[in-house]
């Protein structure tokens, strides 16, 4: 299957554009900005593309607070411009990356954008369309909790929350049965993708001999507990491989 992504130097897209070409694929990576209509203008004259993967956004809570505009800007009119360019392209399936944070969409801005991406997708009836809610993903970037209690660089730990936490392979496992069983998934528009199990981020801490300061404040716009409902990857016989908690799976992998 010919595949266009997006966010492919990001830190999900550098590795699942090599998963899916060791899987058989061919990925054409995005090239430009995708809030530039011009950007999408010079991917026209490739040979026919099944299926498009948006994963291009920008990605983080507290950020989004700091800067609303800028986080709409790249989410919303980014994934407009995707859409247009599947419709006036003939693409006829895409997969969009969207967020667990989207069920509650109005806690914080990267949330509502989030949302607004689900809702834009409803407006293309001639484009076959899934939402995929990534829930924490790990290792993760640099400035997500995994990275920094590696790096020694948390300074506190939330003792009430608990997070859903999909290593990045398991991840790619799931994006890769939604392709390979599209038609299933389709009747679902948004899917969750995570483990479905809810863990305590101080349990996770503890793995990593955490020897900061423990909180049981909740900073405004995030959430205390996400969970996945994976009922529709479970009907695929998929379930995840690895635990966070288990310091042997405490693995990689690279691009």
């Amino acid at each position: 299957m010919h595949i266009l992504m997006t966010g492919c130097e990001g830190m999900i897209g550098s590795r699942l554009s090599k998963y899916l070409e060791e899987k058989g694929h061919r990925i054409t990576k995005f090239q430009g900005d995708v809030t530039d209509e011009g950007a999408w203008a010079d991917h026209y004259g490739h040979s026919k593309i099944n299926m498009i993967i948006h994963l291009a956004a920008l990605a983080g809570v507290r950020d989004s607070m700091k800067y609303p505009d800028k986080y709409y800007h790249a989410n919303v009119n980014g994934t407009r411009n995707m859409f247009e360019f599947a419709h006036d392209a003939l693409v006829d399936r895409v997969l969009y990356a969207s967020s667990s944070n989207a069920y509650e969409w109005w806690g914080n801005p990267y949330a509502a954008t989030k949302k607004m991406n689900e809702v834009q997708a409803e407006c293309y009836s001639g484009i076959a369309s899934i939402g995929m809610r990534f829930h924490t993903v790990w290792p993760g970037r640099d400035d997500m909790l995994f990275r920094k209690l590696e790096n020694n660089k948390v300074t506190y730990i939330n003792t009430g929350h608990t997070r859903d936490f999909i290593h990045v392979i398991d991840l790619m496992r799931a994006i890769e049965m939604i392709i390979r069983y599209f038609d299933k998934v389709l009747p679902e528009k948004v899917v969750d993708i995570g483990t479905g199990q809810s863990i305590q981020v101080s349990d996770v801490a503890k793995v990593f001999n955490f020897d900061g300061t423990w909180v049981q404040s909740n900073p405004i716009g995030e959430r205390i507990k996400t969970c996945a409902n994976i009922e529709w990857l479970k009907k695929l016989d998929w379930s995840p491989r690895y635990n966070i908690l288990n310091k042997e799976h405490h693995v990689d992998y690279t691009p």
